[in-house]
């Protein structure tokens, strides 16, 4: 004969068996990993905005003397690539049409009337805020809020904009 088959009695009050059940670990490490990217990606995105103003300038600061002392013909791009250093400091510059304009770390530089080499952010507020100058009386001159009017490919200042208050000297 075979015996029956035992009764499941109910569990005591307390067991595994009347507890909710936890969520799994893995929901649970998608939820924090989630909270850190939602409150981490805006600081990374202003470290990188302050990177790009800092090379910007050091950009300017470089490369406005020596663009000062080439021969008129000679664009950013042609000054690049002619000088080793300039070539291994500019590697992933990015050249626009004959190399009159240059990309560089989310900041756009062109020389404009008068031998003054400006640095503009290509989308302001995004890439940069501050605009740089630099001019052979001055050297290197910083606006530290461009408020978005010089942004982008067509964004380049004019001479002018060296009048507005705001500008400050950074030699050293």
């Amino acid at each position: 004969m075979t015996s029956p088959a035992p009764i499941p009695s109910e569990s005591p009050a307390g067991t595994r068996a009347n507890q909710p059940p936890n969520p799994p670990t893995s929901l649970l490490l998608a939820a924090v990993g989630l909270v850190v990217v939602l409150i981490s990606m805006p600081c990374l995105a202003q470290w990188a905005a302050v990177n790009n103003q800092e090379d910007a300038a050091k950009a300017v600061q470089v490369l406005g003397p020596l663009l000062a002392a080439a021969p008129a013909a000679h664009t950013l791009g042609t000054l690049m690539h002619s000088t080793p250093l300039l070539r291994h400091r500019f590697s992933d510059a990015r050249l626009f049409g004959t190399g009159h304009m240059v990309e560089h770390h989310g900041y756009l530089l062109q020389r404009a009337e008068g031998g003054i080499l400006f640095a503009w952010p290509r989308q302001s507020g995004r890439t940069g805020q501050a605009i740089y100058a630099w001019t052979s009386d001055a050297g290197l001159m910083a606006l530290s809020k461009g408020n978005g009017r010089w942004s982008g490919l067509g964004g380049m200042p004019s001479p002018a904009v060296l009048t507005l208050p705001g500008w400050q000297r950074l030699n050293d």
